[in-house]
């Protein structure tokens, strides 16, 4: 009986770690995304200011990376991947979690051409 509860919470905490971990590169993701959809700025600025934005919010939540950030800025659209590494406890939870968000870019315009 007591090795089914010790399972049962190592279980527990193993859900917790996940969903700490998936909570991280949503946010992180999020972060990125507003940061890159920044208008009047070029692509190339845009796509590394997300990636630092996204990868500095995962360092400070206590996360890691498996690999950097993946930006990609067109002329509407930012769409940012992070991918948080899992603690592991149980050996056969998933190693990593992966988070994409996707943003309109901001685009100013004119009182006349609205």
């Amino acid at each position: 009986m007591i090795p089914v509860i010790i399972l049962l919470m190592m279980l527990a905490i193993q859900a917790g770690l996940y969903f700490h971990a998936s909570s991280i590169a949503g946010a992180a993701a999020a972060e990125g995304a507003a940061a890159a959809s920044v208008a009047r700025i070029p692509s190339e600025v845009a796509a590394r200011r997300g990636q630092r934005a996204a990868e500095n919010l995962v360092i400070e939540a206590g996360g890691h990376t498996t690999s950097a950030a993946l930006v990609a800025v067109n002329i509407e659209t930012v769409t940012i991947t992070v991918e948080a590494q899992v603690p592991r406890i149980i050996p056969f939870f998933p190693g990593s979690v992966r988070r994409t968000v996707i943003e309109p870019r901001e685009r100013f315009t004119t009182e006349l051409s609205r």
